[in-house]
């Protein structure tokens, strides 16, 4: 009895006090205690000022302690004595006297009754310890499943009501997108439900399979030494398998916003102002010796000299009067305004990045501009005579859709449509014809 209770001290003395193993590795801390460096590596993870002792809690100031080699040594001769001394009562055949020196037994070590119980004691104890901490852990798991659950119940729940109003402002078609994003939802939502009640009875039946464990582990250290021996082997096995069980992995969900795809015919102008607009400027660079930028915002005619010369400005126009905004869009959906004030014509568009700046190729898409002209009149601004004529326009991208529409914002009316298949990054255009000197455009960014 006394050497197993010292060799059970020399077990507990070689295991590290944070995974309750035998020590990997060890090192020691300023205070002399011991564990494995990657415990201490895990502990000290996310601390930097505050270093404590996982036993004692003492403050370390050397966050990188050396490994004690002689140490790690003395725990290797430790397991090898104690995976001896084990061997011994490892076979859990109960003997009598008489079998005991009989034939077949006499190669056999063999172990006092009760110093074996004692050893088998001690292990099923530690397995105790053991399995509530994966108890608790598996607690921890329900408790987050059950809280992740409930809050992408309440998104999908409030994703559903901002559908549905949307959908009651957009009229029957967008009660067809409503309709079939309803179903989207269920099935997604389905999905869902059936990931996390899969997962949640994997943990309930592996929680109740611990528990089962548990009340048999209790019961053994309870019983006899002669009965535990004998019921021992059985429960090792089922610790064994119950190792071997995993916490399913939680489903990993990723929330996907709804939203309906409308063509820009169905986005009142406003609303698609509100979403898309860009802060656009004027690109001085591009823009013709005969341009004048001012704060790259507004652009107007200026007599011949008063900008550097093409030679100075080698992405500049030579062809015709225009010049470039910024930034380009290689995607999706860009609105942006322009004021026109003064009489005149001005064509407003996009443009490829190699679009000619050069010659006077046609303003094409088949040479890569798309663009409409348009005209400002004192019937157009509704000002009285003797006022300067200013009128408002909008161009509406969508790269995806391959349209770039065209608006009066001063009378809330759609003027024109292109299409096209964008392939290349287009860049905001903006040109000027020969007759319309007296008229200046500035982007607008509100």
């Amino acid at each position: 009895m006394a050497l197993a209770a010292s060799l059970a001290e020399l077990r507990a003395e070689a295991c590290c006090p944070v995974c309750h193993d035998f020590l990997q590795e060890p090192v020691t801390l300023e205070c002399g205690h011991n564990c494995c460096g990657s415990c201490l590596q895990q502990r000290w993870e996310h601390l930097h000022d505050v270093l404590p002792c996982p036993v004692c809690l003492h403050p370390c100031t050397d966050g990188h302690p050396q490994k004690n080699t002689q140490l790690g040594d003395m725990i290797d001769l430790v397991q090898q004595i104690l995976c001896m001394r084990e061997k011994n009562s490892d076979d859990l055949e109960l003997l009598c006297g008489r079998c005991a020196v009989s034939p077949d037994h006499q190669a056999h070590d063999l172990t006092p009754i009760a110093e074996a119980a004692a050893h088998h004691r001690a292990k099923l104890k530690s397995l105790l310890w053991l399995l509530g901490e994966r108890l608790e852990e598996a607690g921890r798991a329900l408790e987050r499943n059950d809280a992740e659950f409930t809050e992408l119940k309440g998104q999908l729940k409030l994703q559903k009501q901002n559908v549905t109003q949307e959908g009651s402002h957009l009229m029957q078609f967008l009660k067809k997108q409503d309709t079939s994003m309803g179903r989207k939802l269920v099935h997604q939502r389905a999905s869902i439900y059936r990931h996390v009640l899969k997962t949640k009875q994997q943990l309930s039946r592996e929680a109740c399979t611990w528990k089962e464990l548990l009340m048999e582990l209790q019961k053994a250290c309870l019983q006899a030494d002669a009965q535990l021996l004998q019921d021992a082997g059985a429960l090792h096995q089922a610790w064994s398998q119950c190792q071997s069980l995993g916490f399913p992995e939680a489903p990993s969900w990723e929330h996907k916003e709804e939203s309906p795809s409308l063509p820009p015919s169905y986005i009142g102008l406003d609303n698609m102002r509100a979403k898309f607009q860009v802060h656009l400027t004027l690109d001085p660079e591009t823009a013709h010796p005969d341009l004048c930028i001012a704060r790259q915002t507004t652009a107007s005619y200026c007599q011949e000299g008063a900008q550097p010369s093409p030679g100075v400005r080698p992405r500049a126009f030579t062809s015709r009067v225009a010049v470039l905004g910024a930034p380009g869009f290689g995607g999706g959906r860009h609105f942006w305004q322009v004021e026109i004030r003064g009489l005149g014509v001005w064509c407003l568009g996009v443009c490829t990045e190699a679009f000619s700046r050069d010659t006077r190729a046609a303003q094409t898409p088949r040479n890569g501009c798309w663009q409409v002209p348009v005209t400002v009149s004192l019937s157009l601004s509704r000002l009285p005579r003797g006022k300067a004529a200013v009128a408002c326009f909008g161009v509406f991208l969508d790269y995806e859709l391959g349209e770039i529409s065209f608006y009066n914002m001063s009378k809330k009316t759609h003027l024109h449509t292109l299409t096209g298949t964008f392939t290349e990054r287009l860049v905001p255009y903006f040109s000027v014809r020969d007759f319309s000197f007296s008229s200046s455009l500035s982007v607008l960014w509100e």
